[in-house]
């Protein structure tokens, strides 16, 4: 349905398990306990690049900062 093997039942299973872990995380924060980190969500499959601003494109590091610096102000015109 959704081009991989998950099925509705699987993401359902996804929901529950985040709603769980996210109701044990507000529980142990409103008795002030401490060391407690937000869980993180049951992984999707296709959420492998979620959050990913993006990639190279095959270019060098030094490509990439080249290109980047275009971008950057002429200080010699804002000095005035």
């Amino acid at each position: 349905m959704h081009g991989h093997a998950w099925s509705d039942v699987e993401y359902l299973l996804a929901v529950i398990a985040d709603r769980v872990a996210e109701g044990t995380f507000v529980t142990g924060r409103g008795a002030q306990m401490k060391g407690l980190h937000r869980p993180k969500p049951v992984p999707r499959p296709g959420d492998e690049h979620k959050g990913r601003i993006g990639d190279r494109a095959g270019r060098s590091a030094e490509d990439v900062i080249a290109y980047l610096d275009t971008f950057k102000p002429d200080r010699s015109a804002a000095a005035g």
